[in-house]
């Protein structure tokens, strides 16, 4: 598949990725009365999330028996998928339709020595409105020995301008480290002045200290959900290169079951944890999909990032 080989995964992840890829369209279209496939890297892994809106799965042992089917196939699909899937994660709930996430890692002895595992997972699902070919909207993961910082961008408008905006704010922000926020959206604010323009939300988890730093200027919104409830994060007004008046670092608590979900406004924010029982215990690849199957708006780019303790 060209995704895997963009990620030079080789003939093997390859041939894996391509099994897992018929898999899921094949249960798309017998089980889910169609829906999508996403693709997208996490580092040196390939993941594929499967989203259908069909009548959900009742019984997952039975689904990923071989030989259980509800469509009079083979049923060997979600047994197929899990078995060549490094890491494999499923979410459905009856009459709202399923999701299905597979990651597909190299783990040669060099390839698995290439990063350290971090503490914080991070992913998410970054797509353009339909009628263009690239997103106006991106967003970039930091690591440092402290920290994880996550920076979600969205170039105001859409296509190729709206795009440049967002890569110059990704440039200003991959080389940034643990610089002060308020620093970083101030160098990224003189970066952006030769474009349109961005909202931008930076947030950084201390998962150590147990706290997460927020600084958003402009409609990139963000929550905080745990075992102790769901908390909106403060975003102020603003376009980053053009109108930034003001400038603040919130902090919030940040626990073992906390969970970051951070989206542009193509994705709307009116979406309840509480009505999605146990999905914050998931994948975090599989809440971004899910939140983004189920609220966005299709109207512009939306972009979906998640983050939660690994």
């Amino acid at each position: 598949m060209q995704c895997a080989e963009e990620l030079r995964l080789g003939e093997t992840i390859s041939a894996k990725a391509a099994l897992i890829a018929t898999e899921l369209a094949t249960n798309l279209v017998k089980h889910g009365g169609g829906g999508s496939i996403a693709f997208g890297e996490q580092g040196r892994a390939l993941v594929l999330v499967a989203l259908d809106r069909g009548s959900g799965i009742s019984n997952f042992a039975a689904a990923m028996r071989d030989g259980y089917s509800t469509a009079g196939s083979p049923g060997t699909g979600l047994g197929a998928i899990s078995r060549a899937s490094t890491s494999f994660d499923i979410y459905s709930l009856p009459g709202a339709g399923t999701a299905v996430m597979c990651r597909i890692e190299d783990d040669s002895p060099a390839r698995a020595s290439f990063t350290a595992p971090s503490r914080i997972t991070v992913s998410g699902v970054c797509l353009p409105i339909a009628s263009e070919d690239e997103p106006g909207d991106a967003w970039v993961k930091v690591e440092t020995r402290d920290s994880v910082t996550i920076s979600v961008i969205d170039g105001l408008g859409h296509g190729p301008a709206a795009s440049s905006a967002a890569m110059a704010a990704v440039r200003v922000f991959a080389g940034s480290g643990d610089a002060p926020l308020e620093r970083m959206m101030e160098d990224a604010h003189g970066a952006l002045r030769p474009t349109r323009g961005a909202a931008v939300g930076i947030a950084r988890i201390h998962a150590a200290q147990r706290r997460v730093d927020f600084a958003g200027v402009g409609n990139i919104s963000a929550a905080i959900v745990s075992d102790e409830g769901s908390r909106r994060v403060v975003s102020l007004n603003g376009i980053v290169g053009h109108e930034m008046r003001k400038v603040q670092t919130f902090s919030y608590p940040w626990t073992a079951s906390s969970v970051l979900v951070m989206q542009s406004d193509g994705v709307s924010a009116n979406w309840n944890a509480a009505t999605y029982p146990g999905l914050m215990q998931r994948d975090a690849a599989l809440i971004a999909a899910v939140i983004y199957r189920d609220h966005c708006r299709g109207t512009d780019d939306a972009t979906v990032v998640v983050a939660k303790a690994s």
